[in-house]
């Protein structure tokens, strides 16, 4: 290993490189930088076995590209040498891994290709290869990556998006994230409230949260609605209702008998039993309306139904 001042037409790009598009105004300020101050880190190269006189970069493309921009002629590079192909590639991608300026989906796409390379199956080994001590932030890496890969669509998304929906299936993560964007959650609410409380709802809870039918707070305490049952729904309402119709229509026959009158007035209907039996009667038709109308939204025709078994049960 030696340092060496090399001609920047001799050195090729990195095709290990991760980063596919570097920042033209960040690469600019950088040959600015370089200018005024000169360059305070060598790059690290390597020498091409194909092509005799080139050099590999290994470390510093964007240092190098400063310098290109800067239509400097040559630049500082410590020279190393390696064994084979697959010994560079891997510190390479090592050197690179450790940059603080790359995506987490850069440095996940680094540690598939260095897994494969060396044959590493877990994420375990591959911490110890690449000195990253947390090997849960290694797996968001890689999930990041693989579920890019799988999801085209999801580029919108941020890391932390995709990070904080891990263990869900695509098709949940992408329905949290899209319902994160609408209710514009911000990304540690979204992991630290939104994804432990989805985690731990039923199904029909997750349903009514993306729905909209229902809110965090209210999944969090359980006060979600219990959905109603169609198939026994039908038949239970309408008895309901017309049991605390003939109820109050009873209590009030009562009530004139009792008093001898032909008309009673509002505060003798209160002291009555009749007023509960009204007052019941309006909450199952209020259920009633709201089962009739999911049925409705389902593309049902209900009405024709409803009627024969109001005729079953009596007349109202």
């Amino acid at each position: 290993m030696e340092l060496k001042e090399i001609k920047v037409d001799s050195i090729l790009a990195n095709f290990y490189q991760p980063r596919t598009k570097f920042d033209k105004e960040k690469i600019k300020e950088l040959s600015e930088s370089i200018l005024s101050n000169g360059l305070i880190n060598p790059i690290t190269v390597t020498p091409d076995k194909k092509r005799q006189g080139k050099y590999m970069i290994v470390s510093g493309e964007r240092r190098w590209q400063a310098h290109r921009v800067a239509n400097l002629r040559t630049i500082q590079a410590v020279v190393k040498t390696y064994s084979t192909d697959g010994q560079f590639m891997v510190e390479s991608l090592i050197e690179n891994l450790h940059r603080e300026d790359l995506t987490p989906t850069e440095k996940g796409k680094f540690c598939l290709k260095i897994m494969k390379e060396e044959r590493i199956k877990n994420v375990s080994q591959l911490s110890k290869r690449i000195n990253v001590k947390s090997d849960s932030l290694i797996s968001r890496w890689i999930d990041d990556v693989e579920f890019r890969e799988r999801n085209p669509s999801a580029d919108r998304f941020t890391h932390w998006d995709v990070a904080s929906t891990k263990g869900f299936e695509d098709k949940e993560r992408i329905k949290l994230i899209n319902y994160a964007e609408k209710k514009s959650i911000s990304a540690r609410k979204m992991a630290e409230d939104v994804v432990p409380t989805f985690r731990k709802s039923d199904e029909e809870t997750k349903k009514a949260l993306l729905s909209g039918k229902t809110t965090i707070e209210e999944a969090k305490q359980g006060n979600v609605p219990e959905p109603i049952q169609l198939e026994r729904t039908a038949n239970d309402v309408v008895n309901d209702v017309l049991s605390d119709l003939h109820s109050f229509k009873n209590n009030v026959d009562s009530l004139i008998k009792d008093t001898g009158r032909n008309q009673i007035n509002i505060n003798d209907l209160r002291k009555s039993l009749a007023s509960k039996a009204i007052t019941t009667a309006g909450l199952h038709l209020r259920i009633f309306v709201e089962f009739v109308n999911i049925l409705r939204r389902k593309g049902a025709k209900p009405d024709k139904h409803i009627l024969k078994l109001i005729k079953a049960n009596g007349k109202i």
